[in-house]
């Protein structure tokens, strides 16, 4: 049986730094940092860290809203949603993840486009 990313690279414990070094990059793109006034920070790097968990094929533990609805309000456009999958891939490259391994956290994180980004959204 072959390990998992999530047990691979640290578990909760890593995958929470990578989520803090992941939102000073985002939050140092001027085109970004807009989305999260007035965002509880600690509670979306919570949700992060689960969410990376999952993508790293760890557990589950979120329990927040649909994707869809959590992002909704936001309108956000397909260059930022790619502005902010640089971020992490860049992230976890600077992390020393395997470049294969960041692939398949990406394709994950691809997978996601569909309800984050706004279909109003030019």
């Amino acid at each position: 049986m072959t390990e998992s990313l999530f047990s691979k690279y640290g578990g909760f414990s890593a995958i929470g730094k990578f989520v803090h070094e992941f939102y000073k990059k985002v939050l140092a793109e001027p085109s970004l940092v807009h989305y999260f006034k007035d965002v509880p920070m600690q509670r979306l790097m919570e949700h992060q860290t689960n969410f990376l968990s999952i993508a790293m094929s760890g557990p589950d533990r979120y329990e927040g809203r649909d994707l869809l609805l959590a992002h909704k309000r936001f309108e956000i456009s397909e260059e930022d949603f790619s502005l902010v999958a640089e971020c992490l891939e860049e992230t976890l490259d600077e992390a020393g993840l395997d470049e294969e391994d960041i692939a398949a956290i990406m394709a994950v994180v691809g997978t996601t486009r569909e309800q984050i980004v706004s279909h109003d959204s030019k």
